[in-house]
C-alpha cells in the first residue's frame, strides 16, 4: 500500500459511484470541460462495486482515467469494496468468516457478480460463486481495490467514505494517524465505554469506512480541515465548516456529483451527471 501524499489544489471529489459507469462517464465528460479540469487532482471516495449494471465497465473506465488524467487519480476504499476485498480474497489474506457472512447477507453484490461473471449469482453454491468471482475478476482491478487507502488528505480537506468518530476516546488527529496506518484494532483505539460504536465494535470493519452511517451527517471535527465523505445519500449535496456530503445517488441512478475544491478554504463547486448547472456553497 502506498499513502498518498497531500494533494494540491484544485481537487474534483467524487463517491459512491456504484458500477454506474454511464453516469461516470457523463460526468466526467461534464467535468471535462471545466476550466479546472486538467489540473485537478481527481479522488474517488469509495464504493466502486455493487447495485449499479456495470461494476467492470465502471472499474475499466476509472482505471483508463487513472492511467491518462494529467491531475492524476486517487481512490480510497469504501465499506462495498471491503467487503468484496475480504469476502473474495482479493488481497490474497486468508479467509476472513466475518466478511464472507456479511458479504452474502448484508450487501447488494448481485450486478457485481454478473458483472464479472457474465450470468446471475447462484446464491445456493456461495464458497464456489466467491471463488469465481474472484478468479475472473481482471488482476488490475483487484490490485486497484485491494490496496486502496482509507483516506486522501490535502491541507485543507481530508477524504474518506464515512467519517472520523466522536465515540472513540482517541482526538480526531490521532483518528486521522490511524487511517493512515490503515490500524483498526483494540490494542490502539477504543471507543467510549456505553456508546453504540462499543456496543457493535468489530475488528474486521473500521467505523471510519461505514460501520457507523451517522458519520456522513455528523462526524467529529478535525481542526483545520473539512471532511469529504459519501456513504450515506442524500438529496442534495451538502457542505458546512465541518464535512462535505456528496453521495447523490447511493447507487440507484443518476445524479453522481463531482465536488470541485479551488483551494484550501474555497467554498466548494457541486457539479451533478444529471443536471445542467454548477452550485456554489456560500
Amino acid at each position: 500500500m502506498t499513502i498518498p501524499a497531500p494533494l494540491d489544489y484544485p481537487i474534483i471529489a467524487i463517491t459512491d459511484v456504484h458500477g454506474q459507469c454511464k453516469a461516470l462517464r457523463k460526468l466526467i465528460n461534464r467535468l471535462s470541460r471545466l476550466s479546472d479540469w486538467h489540473d485537478s487532482a481527481i479522488v474517488l471516495v469509495g464504493d466502486y462495486v455493487d447495485r449499479g449494471p456495470d461494476v467492470r465497465g465502471t472499474l475499466d473506465l476509472i482505471l483508463e482515467l487513472k492511467a491518462k488524467h494529467p491531475g492524476g487519480v486517487w481512490g480510497v476504499m469504501g465499506n462495498h469494496d471491503l467487503a468484496l476485498v475480504r469476502a473474495a480474497r482479493l488481497d490474497e489474506g486468508p479467509h476472513c468468516a466475518y466478511w464472507n457472512k456479511r458479504y452474502y447477507e448484508n450487501y447488494d453484490h448481485e450486478r457485481t457478480f454478473r458483472s464479472y461473471l457474465g450470468r446471475d449469482l447462484k446464491s445456493s453454491k456461495w464458497d464456489e460463486e466467491i471463488e469465481a468471482l474472484r478468479e475472473a475478476m481482471p488482476s488490475a482491478h483487484k490490485q486497484f481495490l485491494a490496496t486502496l487507502p482509507w483516506m486522501v488528505e490535502a491541507s485543507g480537506h481530508i477524504f474518506l467514505h464515512g467519517g472520523l468518530s466522536p465515540e472513540l476516546v482517541q482526538t480526531a488527529e490521532e483518528q486521522v494517524v490511524a487511517l493512515r496506518e490503515q490500524r483498526w484494532d483494540e490494542s490502539s483505539l477504543s471507543a467510549i465505554p456505553g456508546t453504540r460504536t462499543a456496543e457493535l465494535w468489530r475488528n474486521e470493519y473500521p467505523v471510519w469506512l461505514g460501520a457507523d452511517k451517522r458519520l456522513s451527517d455528523n462526524p467529529l471535527p478535525l481542526p483545520g480541515r473539512v471532511q469529504v465523505t459519501g456513504h450515506k445519500p442524500v438529496s442534495r449535496a451538502e457542505a458546512n465548516h465541518i464535512r462535505i456530503r456528496l453521495d447523490t445517488s447511493g447507487g440507484h441512478g443518476d445524479p453522481l456529483t463531482a465536488c470541485l475544491l479551488s483551494g484550501a478554504e474555497s467554498a466548494p463547486v457541486f457539479i451533478r451527471s444529471g443536471e445542467r448547472e454548477m452550485v456554489k456553497e456560500s
